[in-house]
């Protein structure tokens, strides 16, 4: 295949700007606003004046939770208001473009300059300081730890917008599709599109994929390292590539660390299993110029077995519900100035988990040992071109390699003896420039420009009893560039009546994968004010996903099959599944709509509401999970049916079939005999469709100067359907079990004063059908409550800082609600919807936090 020149002459030009000095306008005086704020929590009220200016604000929870601002009244530039906001509070305020950053107050200069200057991240754009035309989920660290939440996997599951199926713990048999929990991996699965079509990234860079099905272990990443996480919900395949369709998690870092802080929970299912055990750390160090944090985290639970829960009495009593695991992480960054205008970053992850799961008949047991092993660096080189340019160069490297060990038949004299890996790579090196262009009424243009290449490796392996079945080592690469313009075209000091803001961006992206793809992916977004209190914000976009390599690259399985069983006169069939090496990039068109009110008569009341549509075509599946009768007499299947197929063909195929063909027939297998081939490798066949209603409304009242009363409420509409070839039916997804449900949401209210904070929170999941058999049923909704307290020993010694002792308790599923029970189509299959549901029960913890 020819290689078209404009990558190329993108990268070059992307490389040059890294050599020249941007010529930009003399910087015009700092704007005045007028401002009329009264006094509230900090956090609010530093939003609400950055909002006013039309201004990014990063403030980590636990330098502002539980303090008052001031009231802020008059005319001043944004730096005054943040100054008198600030004024007595032991913070203070870096602003950079159009972002500030608020830290607290080092003991010395050099530090305190040192977290300033540490590197800002955004999610859902490559513009520093650029608002993202997309309603962007941000959950802090303060959050994760109110809530008693332990690794990060619990902590997004809790989302409405995020399906607990596909990757994850608990997972159990029978739940078809990607719901298969390899080893215990917790995988984000937005709009349950999943965990392949959503982008993990860390700090802004990718991970490699976990096991097989193109997700990522969020679990691996210590809550003690993570400042927050972005959620942004919409496609963005134009900023960040593959796998963006139905949106970016990004877990942003702490940047340094100054001390020791030491923590642990115990806890355990009050019906039986699942006794945990987590521990972490974390420590740092900051200097004139840099800083860095490592952090550590343990976990151990014991398994859920089957004879410990009375809905799941059909099975085996040591099936697993929920399988035991050991997991140990390790997670660090460092900045460091090399120069002046020149900055070394560099994130590195490392974890290790064990788990176990048992599963089978009395007569047939089976367990599941698989061993995962990840490891991943990303360096980041960051020069200041003068005039607010900056330049990048940056990297990943990567590996997640799963061991597998499975023993079937372990009650037997002759039992199968399993073992084999499921081994990802990965490798990425990119450079890219961004920084303003010229003036305009409502601020500054700013352009960022990149590109880069990518390699992503595969190797699968299985052994049974000595013998490979699978074996193949697999790559593939892709090059790409981009770039990204914003512009703010009126701000709120331009007085436009009607108009409070308008700000206009625009993306593309070109993908080149050689030998299968070239794709350009656009997206717009549009943010417009018509006064203070609202914000429109719009986005329309293209994403697309590369198929995985295992589902490209997996080897096929033949199966000859009577032919009398689905109603041929004379013949055998033979029956085709698996990876298909033809596969190409699934691809969705992606837009949304929404408005935040902040009423000014609502001191801290936020209100968000948005509505999404995702088209998503050429979907990779198999063309017939049902009936093979079904496609025999349906004319769309032509060029997957095949009557009468020839000799040559079909003895090429059972050659390279991999493991060997599977003979039902009983007779050795003879070509001329075979009447009807049937191929369900995976295709680019489905259609599917998705749209919904995102809800998010917040309100923090404070009571006195150290009392705060909080409300949150955020809650997920969803209905989406699937065509999966042409010529068959529409089927329902969302609504159905194995799927999200219609609607999720999660409510609560929390307090706070400067001991004691306590939060209860309700989680509510609507009703599901059970639509695999003649009679459907259906699943009454559910709802459970989460009850966190935790008390303060000893204070912070410094403002800012993490408290000196504190102890907590948390009670999950606080009334033990059981999961409904659903029927089994085999002896083995998990008696409950595995994906929606959890055999846990209500759960106790307690836990202490130490700052040293």
């Amino acid at each position: 295949m020819s290689r078209r020149p404009g990558l190329q002459s993108f990268l070059l030009a992307s490389a040059a700007l890294l050599l020249i000095q941007p010529a930009v306008a003399l910087a015009a005086p700092a704007p005045r606003y007028s401002f009329d704020l009264p006094a509230q929590d900090l956090g609010e009220a530093l939003r609400a004046a950055a909002a006013r200016a039309g201004w990014q604000i990063y403030a980590p929870a636990q330098a502002v939770n539980g303090r008052i601002a001031p009231p802020l009244h008059g005319t001043m530039s944004l730096p005054e208001a943040v100054a008198t906001l600030l004024a007595s509070s032991g913070l203070v305020a870096h602003f950079s473009g159009q972002t500030v950053t608020i830290r607290a107050a080092g003991t010395a200069d050099a530090a305190t300059q040192a977290t300033s200057d540490a590197p800002i991240v955004v999610t859902g754009t490559r513009i520093r300081g650029a608002a993202v035309a997309a309603p962007v989920i941000q959950v802090s660290r303060a959050d994760i730890v109110a809530a008693g939440q332990t690794d990060l996997g619990q902590a997004l599951r809790a989302l409405p917008q995020n399906f607990g199926g596909g990757q994850n713990p608990g997972v159990g048999a029978g739940a078809g599709g990607t719901n298969e929990n390899v080893n215990m991996a917790s995988s984000v699965n937005l709009r349950g599109l999943g965990a392949d079509a959503t982008l993990t990234l860390l700090n802004g860079h990718r991970l490699p994929y976990d096991s097989a099905y193109g997700g990522v272990d969020i679990s691996a990443i210590p809550v003690a390292a993570v400042e927050r996480i972005d959620v942004v919900a919409d496609g963005s395949s134009a900023l960040y590539g593959s796998d963006a369709v139905a949106g970016v998690v990004n877990v942003v870092l702490r940047p340094d660390y100054v001390g020791l802080a030491t923590s642990t929970q115990i806890g355990t299912s009050t019906q039986g299993g699942d006794f945990q055990q987590q521990a972490d750390l974390v420590t740092g160090a900051r200097w004139a110029s840099g800083g860095m944090m490592l952090a550590y985290d343990f976990a151990h639970n014991s398994a859920i077995v089957a004879r410990q829960r009375d809905f799941a009495g059909t099975l085996s009593a040591d099936n697993t519900l929920y399988g035991e695991q050991r997991r140990h992480a390790v997670t660090a960054t460092l900045h460091q100035d090399l120069a002046p205008g020149l900055t070394l970053r560099l994130d590195g992850s490392y974890s290790t988990r064990a788990s176990q799961t048992a599963g089978g008949t009395d007569a047939s047991r089976i367990l599941y040992r698989p061993r995962v092993t990840m490891l991943s660096l990303a360096p980041e080189l960051t020069a200041a071109l003068g005039r607010d340019w900056t330049a990048r160069i940056l990297g990943t490297w990567g590996q997640d390699h799963t061991r597998l060990s499975s023993d079937f038949d372990i009650t037997s004299s002759n039992p199968s003896i399993n073992s084999g890996c499921v081994c990802n790579r990965a490798w990425s090196a990119e450079t890219n420039v961004e920084g303003p262009l010229f003036r305009t009424p409502g601020g500054t243009a700013r352009l960022a420009l990149g590109g880069g290449v990518r390699r992503n490796g595969f190797a699968y392996s299985v052994v049974s009893n000595g013998v490979t079945t699978q074996d193949y080592n697999v790559a593939r690469s892709s090059r790409y560039a981009f770039g990204e313009l914003n512009l703010p075209i009126i701000a709120p000091g331009n007085a436009v009546p009607g108009v409070t803001r308008l700000n206009l961006s625009a993306a593309l992206r070109y993908e080149d994968y050689p030998g299968m793809a070239r794709m350009t992916t656009p997206r717009l977004g549009l943010i417009y004010a018509p006064a203070r209190a609202i914000t429109i914000k719009a986005s329309w976009g293209r994403s697309f996903k590369a198929p995985t390599l295992y589902q490209q690259y997996m080897g096929y399985q033949t199966y000859l099959l009577p032919g009398n069983w689905y109603g041929l006169p004379s013949g055998n069939l033979l029956l085709v599944s698996g990876g298909n090496t033809h596969l190409t990039p699934e691809r969705a068109r992606t837009w949304q709509a929404g408005v935040t009110v902040e009423p000014a008569a609502v001191p801290g009341l936020r209100v968000e509401a948005s509505y999404f549509d995702v088209q998503y075509r050429d979907r990779v599946a198999e063309p017939f999970p049902g009936s093979i009768a079904n496609a025999l007499s349906n004319p769309g299947n032509a060029g997957l049916v095949t009557f009468s197929p020839s000799a040559p063909a079909l003895t090429t195929l059972v050659a390279g079939s991999r493991p060997a063909l599977v003979n039902y027939t009983g007779a050795a297998f003879d070509p001329a005999g075979v009447a009807v081939l049937v191929d369900d490798r995976y295709v680019n066949i489905a259609r599917q469709a998705i749209r919904g209603i995102d809800l998010r409304a917040t309100w923090k009242k404070p009571l006195d100067d150290r009392r705060t009363l909080a409300f949150d409420l955020a809650g997920a509409w969803l209905d989406s359907d699937q065509i999966l070839s042409a010529g068959q039916p529409q089927t329902r997804l969302a609504g159905v079990i194995f799927q999200p449900a219609n609607l999720r949401a999660r409510g609560g209210v929390s307090y706070e004063d400067t001991r004691f904070s306590g939060a209860v929170h309700v989680n509510y999941i609507g009703a599901l059908r059970d639509q695999r058999f003649a009679t459907p049923a259906r699943l009454s909704p559910q709802a459970t409550a989460d009850l966190a307290l935790r008390y303060t020993l000893l204070p912070a010694r410094r403002s800012g800082e993490d408290p000196g002792l504190v102890v907590s308790l948390t009670v999950n599923n606080l009334f033990d609600t059981q999961p409904p029970a659903i029927g089994q189509t085999g002896p083995t299959d998990t008696p409950f919807d595995s994906t929606n549901y959890s055999a846990i029960g209500r759960f106790i913890a307690l836990g202490l936090a130490r700052r040293w």
